[in-house]
Protein backbone atom coordinates (compact mmCIF):
# COMPACT_ATOMS: atom_id res chain seq x y z
CA UNK A 1 0.00 0.00 0.00
CA UNK A 2 0.86 3.35 -0.77
CA UNK A 3 -0.21 5.66 2.60
CA UNK A 4 3.09 7.06 2.90
CA UNK A 5 2.30 8.54 -1.03
CA UNK A 6 -1.47 9.89 0.51
CA UNK A 7 -0.05 11.33 3.22
CA UNK A 8 2.27 13.32 1.59
CA UNK A 9 -0.79 14.91 -0.70
CA UNK A 10 -3.09 14.98 1.16
CA UNK A 11 -1.94 16.73 4.14
CA UNK A 12 -0.32 19.71 1.91
CA UNK A 13 -2.81 22.19 3.34
CA UNK A 14 -1.07 21.66 6.88
CA UNK A 15 2.10 23.54 7.29
CA UNK A 16 2.95 22.17 10.71
CA UNK A 17 5.32 19.15 9.81
CA UNK A 18 4.42 17.92 12.98
CA UNK A 19 0.30 17.54 12.67
CA UNK A 20 1.58 16.05 9.42
CA UNK A 21 3.49 13.27 11.33
CA UNK A 22 0.65 12.80 13.92
CA UNK A 23 -1.51 12.09 11.10
CA UNK A 24 0.70 9.40 9.15
CA UNK A 25 1.51 7.90 12.52
CA UNK A 26 -2.06 6.74 13.05
CA UNK A 27 -2.48 6.01 9.81
CA UNK A 28 1.13 3.81 9.39
CA UNK A 29 0.84 2.38 12.81
CA UNK A 30 -2.37 1.13 11.91
CA UNK A 31 -1.47 -0.29 8.70
CA UNK A 32 1.11 -2.11 10.74
CA UNK A 33 -1.24 -3.68 13.33
CA UNK A 34 -3.06 -5.55 10.88
CA UNK A 35 -6.43 -5.08 8.52
CA UNK A 36 -8.81 -5.25 11.11
CA UNK A 37 -6.85 -2.84 12.82
CA UNK A 38 -6.91 -0.45 9.69
CA UNK A 39 -10.23 -1.20 8.68
CA UNK A 40 -11.45 0.00 12.18
CA UNK A 41 -9.35 3.47 11.76
CA UNK A 42 -11.43 3.81 7.95
CA UNK A 43 -14.74 3.04 8.72
CA UNK A 44 -15.41 3.96 13.00
CA UNK A 45 -17.72 6.75 13.24
CA UNK A 46 -15.54 8.52 16.16
CA UNK A 47 -12.02 8.94 15.21
CA UNK A 48 -11.07 10.59 18.53
CA UNK A 49 -12.15 7.63 20.63
CA UNK A 50 -10.41 5.29 18.81
CA UNK A 51 -7.06 7.00 18.73
CA UNK A 52 -7.72 7.83 22.64
CA UNK A 53 -8.41 3.61 23.07
CA UNK A 54 -5.33 3.15 20.81
CA UNK A 55 -3.17 5.61 22.56
CA UNK A 56 -4.57 3.93 25.99
CA UNK A 57 -3.87 0.77 24.51
CA UNK A 58 -0.13 1.34 23.23
CA UNK A 59 0.74 3.41 25.78
CA UNK A 60 4.08 1.62 26.66
CA UNK A 61 5.15 2.93 23.56
CA UNK A 62 5.54 6.12 23.94
CA UNK A 63 3.95 7.01 20.97
CA UNK A 64 1.51 10.24 20.49
CA UNK A 65 -1.31 9.60 18.31
CA UNK A 66 -3.26 12.57 19.35
CA UNK A 67 -4.44 14.63 16.51
CA UNK A 68 -5.55 18.11 16.50
CA UNK A 69 -8.94 17.78 15.40
CA UNK A 70 -9.94 21.08 16.72
CA UNK A 71 -7.61 22.38 14.38
CA UNK A 72 -10.10 22.57 10.53
CA UNK A 73 -6.81 22.27 8.10
CA UNK A 74 -5.58 19.24 10.48
CA UNK A 75 -9.33 17.57 10.17
CA UNK A 76 -10.01 18.67 6.92
CA UNK A 77 -6.48 16.92 6.27
CA UNK A 78 -7.08 13.75 8.39
CA UNK A 79 -10.77 13.83 6.28
CA UNK A 80 -9.10 13.99 3.04
CA UNK A 81 -6.60 11.03 3.57
CA UNK A 82 -8.93 9.18 5.08
CA UNK A 83 -11.05 9.07 2.21
CA UNK A 84 -8.36 8.48 -0.28
CA UNK A 85 -6.88 5.95 1.80
CA UNK A 86 -10.20 4.08 1.31
CA UNK A 87 -10.51 4.44 -2.11
CA UNK A 88 -7.02 2.82 -2.92
CA UNK A 89 -6.80 0.63 0.31
CA UNK A 90 -10.00 -0.86 0.15
CA UNK A 91 -11.00 -0.81 -3.51
CA UNK A 92 -12.84 -3.99 -3.12
CA UNK A 93 -14.60 -3.68 0.20
CA UNK A 94 -12.85 -6.24 1.98
CA UNK A 95 -11.88 -3.86 4.69
CA UNK A 96 -15.12 -2.53 4.93
CA UNK A 97 -16.98 -6.10 5.28
CA UNK A 98 -13.98 -6.98 8.22
CA UNK A 99 -14.91 -3.59 10.19
CA UNK A 100 -18.71 -4.88 9.61
CA UNK A 101 -17.77 -8.49 11.08
CA UNK A 102 -18.67 -9.65 7.72
CA UNK A 103 -18.64 -14.12 8.58
CA UNK A 104 -16.56 -14.22 5.16
CA UNK A 105 -14.24 -11.15 5.98
CA UNK A 106 -13.55 -12.52 9.17
CA UNK A 107 -12.86 -15.95 8.29
CA UNK A 108 -10.00 -14.40 5.70
CA UNK A 109 -8.56 -12.71 7.75
CA UNK A 110 -8.13 -15.89 9.99
CA UNK A 111 -6.42 -17.59 7.63
CA UNK A 112 -4.65 -14.96 6.25
CA UNK A 113 -3.30 -14.07 10.28
CA UNK A 114 -2.80 -17.57 10.95
CA UNK A 115 0.94 -18.12 12.38
CA UNK A 116 2.58 -21.41 10.79
CA UNK A 117 5.93 -20.66 12.34
CA UNK A 118 4.05 -21.79 15.28
CA UNK A 119 2.50 -25.01 14.46
CA UNK A 120 4.76 -28.12 14.84
CA UNK A 121 5.27 -29.40 11.22
CA UNK A 122 5.03 -33.08 12.59
CA UNK A 123 1.62 -32.15 14.29
CA UNK A 124 0.31 -30.33 11.68
CA UNK A 125 1.02 -33.14 8.75
CA UNK A 126 0.01 -35.80 11.80
CA UNK A 127 -3.34 -33.80 11.97
CA UNK A 128 -3.51 -33.82 7.85
CA UNK A 129 -2.56 -37.76 7.42
CA UNK A 130 -5.49 -38.46 9.76
CA UNK A 131 -8.27 -36.17 8.17
CA UNK A 132 -7.52 -37.57 4.93
CA UNK A 133 -7.62 -41.55 6.18
CA UNK A 134 -10.56 -43.20 4.64
CA UNK A 135 -11.39 -45.91 7.03
CA UNK A 136 -12.90 -48.87 4.80
CA UNK A 137 -13.51 -51.07 7.35
CA UNK A 138 -17.08 -50.22 8.13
Amino acid sequence: MDIEKIIYESTREIYSLEDKLRIATIFLFCEKLGNSKLAELLYTDNHEKLILDITEEFNDYDVDFHINFSNSNVKSAFNKTLEKVKKVCDDNGYLKALFNKDEYALVIEGIVNYNFDKVEFKQFTKNIVQQLTFDFSS
